[in-house]
Formats: structure tokens, sequence, C-alpha cells
């Protein structure tokens, strides 16, 4: 004998679909899809900002078990880091996902814009919102929307790969002079990268970098000129890019303070080309008790400089004295 259901009521309107068989239509409220809409949208955005702040997950284990470890502590970073890119990656899904469902909402929205708002929905226009390729397009949605994601997903593999991309293959690394050199690559779809590095004697090292499409048209050629001083207990490397046209794209300076061979500081600045500040990460570290203190500042919608993050590792322990055993 089954069991009863002691939510009989509530099961029965959550599985009832008379609109399956022709019955009640689907009344559309643009206005709040629209709006639920921006709110994913607004969610997916602010959980790519936030995924940015989990890097130290990853990092700290490093740090913290490095050199000659036994090997229960080499297993236990390994695990850490390992758990720390799962994290990453499932958060980087979730900001996808949430923006398909956003998008699909605004797409729903967008079908009837045109019509009197209270029209029946189709259920194929709910289905093409949501990437069915098998379902006719809905008749009120404009010209201009309707690419899917796995079609946006499609256009960007048609793409070369990144600069820093492993789907690079190195092919040769060929001496030009005694200061410059050039390395050759190819892409997986027959995509051609040139990387032109200049190292002259007491200076800067500038490295061009510059990708072909496979019909051998330019796509991309960015410069970055690398310099680094030491001064006043510190040292400096300024690294400036350039795009095609000369014009400075963006600027970083990372910094790092020396108390005798001990580091005590380190910070990174990234500024725009128009040489403002986006982003600055300080750390310091406490010469006596080892305490670490790391603070993220990024520059808001109003263009000021706030504190996002703020991140304290614990100070140091002396240990235990330990007796021989023997």
């Amino acid at each position: 004998m089954a069991a009863d259901n002691p939510y009989a009521e509530q099961t029965a309107k959550n599985m009832d679909a008379p609109w399956l068989g022709g019955g009640p239509v689907i009344d559309v409220d643009l206005d709040g899809l629209r709006a639920y809409a921006a709110s994913l949208a607004g969610q997916q955005a602010d959980i790519a900002a936030r995924a940015a702040y989990l890097r130290p997950l990853g990092d700290i284990p490093g740090q913290a078990f490095t050199g000659e470890v036994l090997g229960e502590a080499d297993a236990v970073r390994a695990r850490l880091v390992a758990n720390a890119g799962e994290l990453t990656v499932y958060l980087q899904k979730l900001a996808e996902s949430v923006g398909n469902i956003g998008s699909a909402a605004r797409t729903v929205a967008d079908s009837y814009g045109s019509g009197d708002a209270v029209g029946a929905a189709s259920l194929n226009d709910v289905l093409f919102a949501y990437g069915d390729v098998t379902v006719p397009r809905p008749a009120g949605l404009p010209a201009g929307i309707g690419t899917t994601f796995r079609e946006q997903q499609s256009a960007l593999a048609a793409l070369p790969p990144a600069a820093d991309s492993r789907d690079w293959t190195v092919t040769a690394n060929v001496p030009l002079s005694a200061y410059q050199s050039m390395q050759t690559a190819t892409g997986p779809n027959g995509e051609r990268r040139e990387v032109l590095t200049f190292t002259p004697p007491g200076g800067a090292t500038t490295v061009t970098t510059t990708i072909f499409g496979r019909d051998g048209e330019t796509v991309s050629s960015v410069t970055t000129r690398t310099s680094t001083r030491v001064t006043g207990g510190a040292e400096i490397t300024v690294q400036e890019s350039f795009g095609a046209d000369g014009r400075p794209t963006g600027t970083t300076e990372t910094r790092t303070e020396f108390d005798g061979d001990r580091v005590v500081g380190h910070s990174t600045e990234v500024r725009d080309g128009a040489g403002e500040t986006v982003h600055r990460t300080v750390e310091s570290t406490d010469p006596a008790t080892r305490e670490q203190v790391q603070v993220v500042s990024e520059r808001d919608e109003k263009g000021d400089l706030v504190e996002k993050n703020r991140i304290v590792t614990g100070i140091a322990t002396s240990g235990g004295r330990h007796q021989a055993i023997g």
C-alpha cells in the first residue's frame, strides 16, 4: 500500500500544467521579467567580481608549504589548492548560469514588447529563449536579438586564443641579434603568434606580441615595456602596455619592500591608459610576529578608490621544545 502524501494538495498544484493540453494561457508580466533580468545581471556581475577575492585560497597554501616539507604537508597543500580551483570554476559557471537565466527572461519580454503585454505566451517562445533551436523564432522578437549562449560560445571559439593561453604551440625561438629574439607559435585553428623581445643592456625590456588570424590579417598587437629599479630598500618593477597605435593602455607597478634580506611589504598598483589607478593590492608583514595583512582596493562607479577586501594571516608562533627519543 502506498504511503499517504501529507501534501497532496500542494503536490497537485505544483504538478498541474493544464496549458500543456490546450488549457489556460500563460500571461507574461513584461515589467516583472525585465526587472528580474536586470536583477540577475547584477548578481552575475557581483559573483564575477567577488570570485577574484578567492585567489588567496590558492596562493596561501603554496606559500605556507614551500621548500623541503613533509609529504603529508605537501598532500595538504595539493588538496587545498585543488579545492580552491574547483570553487573558482564553480563560481564561474554559476555566474554564467545566472546570466543565462536573466538573458532568457529578457528574451521572453522582448518577444512580446511590441504587443499588448497581456497576450498569451507560447511555450515555444520560452523554449526559444532557453536556446532550443528546434522551435521557431518568436514573431515579436526584434531582429537584432536572439543569439544563444551556445552560439556566442561558438563565435568566441572561432577567435584566436588569448596571447598567454596554453593553446599556442611554440614552433621556433630565433635570435635576431645579441639583444633581440623572435618566438613564433601556432594556434589550434591555424592562427599565428609572434613575440618579439628586445632586451638592451641596462635598459627596459620591450616585448611586442602580435596575433594573426587564419586569414593572415592582424588581430591584435600589444607592446609591453618592463623596467626594474632598486631605491630606498625597495625593488620597483613597472610594466607599461601600448596598443598598436602606440597609445598607452595601462601600467602595472609592483613594489617589494625589504628589511635586510626579509621581504616586509609588497604592493601592486594597476593604472588605466589615462594614468588613473583602478586597482591596488598592498601586502605588509610584521618583522617581529610575521603577521601578514593584505588590503585590496578598487575604483568604484564614482571613480573613487575604495577598500574591497582585507585578509589577515595569523601571527606566527614559535612552537614548543621537543625532546629527542633514543
